[in-house]
């Protein structure tokens, strides 16, 4: 498989790209006209520098939506990268060699890009990163990009809202499917209802969400579907059923075209 192969570009509006990896997870590059900005690095394994290098000549900002590593484990192809300084722990934990030879463990051995060295992969440093706490934005030149902190699938999880195309990059705080909220990472169930309850305060101002997984685009109006859900969950009108995940045991229900994982011991 070449790199080519592992990362996927496609446009689903002008000057801003999406780059799949592998189909497992996505980042998106939003261009104004003096800087561009990625949103997340996936997993790394790609040669995620030259593929946005092929898009823009521009300076690019990178920031990440949370900690985790299919959004992390590419920063070091880069210079310096955005972070809430609530997920820096989680940033760091996979830059551990030994978290990231576990890693590649999922990953069979025919699906990785021909010449990627897994020995390099593994002791890639961490290079100099940012951690931010609150609002603010970076400005792309005639585009500025909205940070809006969304507390639930990590501490420091965050939304990207893009103003001038309508759209609010997700990462993975709201995806069509379902959100885990049962990780060891995650907030209270309480805690991500008023992050969603936030964004649907400010519904009226996106025409699409783009998540980091499944679906994209999505139809904003599903945000209300997960705040009335939720709204049940915490109620006790509304309880999900028993599952087991990979990363760990949880409840799932489903909320008609969303829904969550979530722990009952954490409401």
């Amino acid at each position: 498989m070449s790199h080519s192969s592992w990362l996927k570009v496609s446009e689903p509006l002008r000057n801003v790209w999406r780059i799949e990896n592998n189909g497992m997870v996505s980042e998106y590059l939003v261009k104004g006209s003096d800087k561009a900005l990625l949103i997340d690095t996936g997993w790394g394994i790609g040669d995620l520098a030259e593929e946005v290098k092929n898009l823009t000549p521009l300076p690019v900002i990178v920031v990440n939506t949370h900690g985790h590593p299919d959004h992390t484990c590419g920063n070091y192809q880069f210079g310096d990268a955005h972070i809430h300084e609530a997920d820096v722990p989680l940033m760091k934990r996979n830059y551990s060699p030994a978290m990231r030879f576990n890693i590649l463990k999922r990953f069979p051995k025919n699906t990785l890009p021909t010449g990627f060295s897994e020995e390099a992969w593994i002791h890639a440093p961490l290079k100099h990163f940012t951690p931010f706490k609150g609002s603010m934005s970076f400005d792309l030149g005639g585009r500025s990009i909205e940070v809006i902190e969304t507390p639930g699938h990590t501490h420091g999880s965050i939304c990207l809202y893009d103003k001038m195309d309508r759209i609010l990059f997700c990462g993975d705080s709201f995806l069509a499917g379902n959100t885990m909220l049962h990780m060891e990472d995650s907030t209270p169930l309480n805690v991500y209802y008023k992050s969603v309850s936030k964004l649907v305060s400010m519904v009226d101002k996106f025409d699409k969400l783009m998540p980091a997984h499944g679906k994209s685009p999505v139809e904003p109006k599903i945000l209300r579907e997960m705040q009335a859900g939720l709204k049940k969950v915490l109620d006790g009108s509304l309880e999900g059923t028993p599952i087991k995940t990979p990363f760990g045991e949880g409840l799932s229900v489903s909320f008609g075209d969303c829904g969550i994982t979530y722990r009952e011991d954490r409401l």
